[in-house]
C-alpha cells in the first residue's frame, strides 16, 4: 500500500513479478483449503524482489466462527469493499476460492493504471458497483499493457464466479510465461549450488515448516532477482577453449565437452544436464557474443542461455608433445568457483584417450562435491569416439547449428559413423535429415542399428530414438510421449519444438500453444528457430483466435523480417479478423511473389467467407500467370500454379486438361 501510495502505477515487469508472488502464494493457501477472503496491497509485504501474502484473519475468524462448514456468516459480507468478489459483496453463503482470484484482479487494475477498477461515494455505491457494474479495460488508461496480461486481469474481474479463472495453479503458467524477457521480467533461483548435495534432506524439514505456516504466511520460499531463471540441479558444460594456438586442435574442445557431457547423463534423477546439441550451439552463441564485445561474462551467459545453475568449463594447453586440461566448476547464481579438478596432462598423440581420463576426472570431481552417483555415471557412458570420428560429427554439428541444414549435415554423421561403427549418437543425428528426405526405408534401418545398442545412448537420445520408432509405426501417440520426455530432460531444445508440431498434427492446437509458452523463443537450442512463431501462428488460427495469431505474426515479422511467409501470417490473421483492406494492402507494400500473394489471400478469403473477394485474387492470379513470357509459363512450376487457380475458380474443365498434361509429361 505504502509504494502505491509513493509510485502510482508501477511498471509491467515490476507488476507481473508481485501478481506472480501473489497467485503462487494463493495457489498454495487453496491446496491447503484456505481461502483468504481478504487479498488487498495491504495484506502484501514487499521484501526485496519477494511479494509475501499476510494476514490471514479474516480466513481464521471465518473458520473459527463457522467451523469451516461455511466460508461466511450468511447476509453478512466480510473482507475490504475495494476487493470484494460480487458474491462476496452479496453475502453469498457460498463463497469459494474465487472469491480471491477476483481480488487479485483488483490488485492487478490498482498495480497498472494506479486506483482500482470501481470508485465509490459510499460502502453501498461501492458494493453495488462489484454486483452490477463492468470494469473498463486496463487497456483504456495504459496501452502499454500486453494484451495478455490485460486478458488475463479482465479474466479475473468476471463477474460470476465460473467465467473467472478457476485455479491459481490455471493463472500461474500465464504469469510465468509474461515474466519472460520478451514479457518483462524473470525470477532468478539462488539455491546455492554448494547445497545441492544437501538438498533432499534439506526438502523434507521445509516440507514440515511450510505446512506449520502455512495459516500465518504463505511466501514464494526461493530468493530472486533480475534476469534468467536457472535452475540449481542442472549442469551444462561448455566448449573447452583451444589455448594450444594450433586450429587443428579445435574439435578437441567440443569432443571434451562431449565427453563430460556423456558422463554426467548418467548421474540419475538427482541431476539435470543440457543435450549436447543445446549447449554447443548457446556456447558458440555466446563467444560470439563476447568477441563482438556484448557479452563480458561468458560463464554467466552460458548459464542463463541454457537456465542452467552449474557450469563447466575450461581450457587446453600444449605443453611440448602433450596436452594439459584445467577444468573449472561454477555456481552461476553467486557467480563463485565451486572447485577446479586436478588438470589432467596427455599425448596429442592419442586425444580420444586424454579425454577418457579428463572424463573421469570431472565425475570424480563431482561426486565428491555433490553426488557419488558421478562416479559410476562415466563408467556406463563407453568407449568414447577415435578422434577422426568426432572431426566428422562435429563438421556436420557445425552445418546443422551455424546453416541451420539438415541434410547438409546428413552426411557428416554418416560419415562419423563409418569412421567409428560405435559412435551410435551421430546416428540419432542422422535420423531426422532422413526423415525429411523420406527415405523411411534408410531410416528403419538406422533404428535398427540403434534399437540393438540403446545402452550406449544417452536417456535423451534414446527418447529421440522412441519418437522416430513412433513415427515409422504411425503411432503418433506414442511418437509424443517420448519426445514430450526429451522435452522434460531440455525444455529449451529442439525437442520441445518437435513436441508442439505433433501436438499441432494431433489437432491439439491448445496443448501445443501451452508447451511453446513455456520456453523462451530466444534462448538455448530454440534461438533462431523462426518456425517456433509459424506453429504459434497457426495455433492460434486453429483455434479461430485471431486477434492472437496478429499479435504472433507481428513479433514474428519483427524479431525476422527477411522471412517472406510472416508477412502472409499477418494478411492472413487481419482476414480473420474481417480487416480485408488492410491485408490487402500489407501485401502489395510488401511486394512479394504475385502468386503466392493470390494464392495466399485467396485461400484465406475463401475460409472467411469473403467468396467475390477470393474469387477476385485468384482471377488476378491467372492473369498474372498468362501474362508470363513463353518461356516462364511454360514451365511445369507456373503450369501447375494456373491449374490451381482455375481449380479455386471452379474452371474444371481447362484445370483438368493442365493436370493430365503435367502427369504425362512428368509422371514421377
Amino acid at each position: 500500500r505504502e509504494k502505491l501510495a509513493k509510485e502510482g502505477e508501477l511498471p509491467i515487469p515490476e507488476a507481473v513479478r508481485i501478481l506472480r508472488d501473489i497467485v503462487e502464494a494463493l495457489k498454495h493457501a487453496h491446496k491447503n483449503n484456505v481461502v483468504h477472503r481478504d487479498i488487498k496491497p495491504d495484506n502484501v509485504m514487499l521484501a526485496e524482489d519477494h511479494a509475501l501474502v499476510t494476514d490471514f484473519g479474516v480466513a481464521k475468524a471465518v473458520s473459527e466462527a463457522t467451523g469451516a462448514v461455511s466460508l461466511t456468516t450468511e447476509g453478512v459480507a466480510l473482507g475490504t469493499p475495494a476487493y470484494m468478489a460480487p458474491e462476496q459483496a452479496a453475502a453469498d453463503p457460498h463463497i469459494d476460492h474465487r472469491a480471491d482470484i477476483y481480488a487479485v484482479g483488483v490488485i492487478a487494475y490498482e498495480l497498472l493504471i494506479g486506483r482500482t477498477p470501481f470508485v465509490g461515494n459510499t460502502l453501498q455505491e461501492l458494493l453495488a458497483a462489484h454486483v452490477t457494474q463492468t470494469p473498463e479495460p486496463v487497456t483504456k488508461y495504459r496501452e502499454s499493457v500486453p494484451p495478455a496480461l490485460a486478458e488475463l486481469v479482465m479474466k479475473c474481474l468476471e463477474k460470476k464466479a465460473a467465467d473467472r479463472w478457476q485455479t491459481a495453479e490455471e493463472m500461474l503458467p500465464q504469469l510465468e510465461a509474461l515474466a519472460t524477457p520478451s514479457g518483462g521480467t524473470t525470477p532468478v533461483g539462488t539455491v546455492p549450488i554448494s547445497a545441492m548435495k544437501r538438498s533432499r534432506k534439506i526438502l523434507i524439514g521445509v516440507s514440515v515448516v511450510a505446512a506449520v505456516l502455512a495459516a500465518l504466511v504463505v511466501a514464494i520460499l526461493i530468493p530472486r532477482g533480475g534476469g534468467v531463471a536457472l535452475d540449481p540441479e542442472r549442469i551444462v558444460v561448455a566448449v573447452f577453449r583451444n589455448e594450444t594456438g594450433d586450429p587443428s586442435l579445435d574439435p578437441l574442445g567440443k569432443q571434451a565437452g562431449h565427453g563430460i557431457t556423456q558422463g554426467i547423463r548418467g548421474g540419475g534423477e538427482f541431476v539435470r544436464f543440457t543435450p549436447w546439441e543445446v549447449a554447443l550451439q548457446s556456447a558458440q552463441y555466446v563467444q560470439g557474443e563476447a568477441g563482438a564485445g556484448r557479452v563480458r561474462n561468458v560463464v554467466r551467459a552460458l548459464a542463463e542461455e541454457t537456465g542452467s545453475g552449474t557450469v563447466i568449463s575450461g581450457a587446453y594447453y600444449l605443453e611440448g608433445d602433450s596436452i594439459r586440461f584445467q577444468v573449472d566448476v561454477t555456481d552461476a547464481v553467486s557467480g563463485s568457483l565451486v572447485g577446479s579438478p586436478e588438470p589432467v596432462l596427455g599425448s596429442r598423440q592419442a586425444p580420444s584417450e586424454l579425454v577418457g581420463h579428463l572424463q573421469q576426472r570431472v565425475m570424480g570431481f563431482l561426486a565428491m562435491a555433490f553426488d557419488e552417483r558421478f562416479a559410476a555415471s562415466a563408467e556406463q557412458v563407453g568407449r568414447l569416439p577415435t578422434y577422426e570420428a568426432y572431426q566428422a560429427f562435429d563438421e556436420g554439428m557445425n552445418v546443422l547449428i551455424d546453416q541451420y541444414n539438415q541434410l547438409g549435415a546428413l552426411p557428416h554423421f554418416l560419415r562419423a559413423f563409418e569412421l567409428d561403427s560405435t559412435f551410435y549418437t551421430a546416428l540419432i543425428y542422422a535420423c531426422i535429415p532422413a526423415i525429411n528426405l523420406d527415405d523411411l526405408g534408410f531410416v528403419d534401418s538406422l533404428v535398427g542399428v540403434l534399437a540393438a545398442h540403446a545402452d550406449q545412448l544417452s536417456e535423451y537420445d534414446r527418447h529421440w530414438m522412441r519418437m522416430v520408432q513412433g513415427t515409422l509405426a504411425g503411432d503418433a501417440e506414442a511418437a509424443l510421449q517420448a519426445i514430450t520426455s526429451a522435452a522434460q530432460i531440455a525444455p529449451q531444445s529442439r525437442a520441445t519444438y518437435i513436441r508442439s508440431y505433433l501436438l499441432e498434427v494431433m489437432n491439439r492446437p491448445r496443448e501445443e500453444l501451452e508447451v511453446l509458452a513455456a520456453v523462451d523463443p530466444n534462448r538455448g537450442g530454440m534461438r533462431g528457430l523462426f518456425m517456433y512463431w509459424a506453429r504459434v501462428c497457426l495455433a492460434h488460427r486453429m483455434l479461430g483466435e485471431h486477434s492472437q495469431e496478429l499479435d504472433a505474426a507481428r513479433r514474428a515479422r519483427e524479431q525476422y523480417p527477411d522471412e517472406v511467409r510472416f508477412p502472409f501470417y499477418e494478411a492472413r490473421a487481419l482476414i480473420g479478423l474481417g480487416q480485408v483492406d488492410e491485408a490487402r494492402q500489407l501485401l502489395d507494400e510488401v511486394g512479394v511473389d504475385a502468386f503466392d500473394y493470390y494464392e495466399w489471400a485467396g485461400q484465406a478469403l475463401r475460409v472467411h467467407g469473403h467468396i467475390d473477394a477470393a474469387r477476385e485474387v485468384f482471377f488476378q492470379a491467372i492473369e498474372w500467370l498468362r501474362a508470363l513470357p513463353p518461356e516462364e509459363a511454360k514451365q511445369p512450376q507456373n503450369r501447375y500454379r494456373l491449374a490451381d487457380a482455375l481449380y479455386a475458380v471452379e474452371e474444371w474443365t481447362e484445370a483438368q486438361e493442365i493436370a493430365e498434361g503435367l502427369v504425362t509429361e512428368i509422371p514421377e
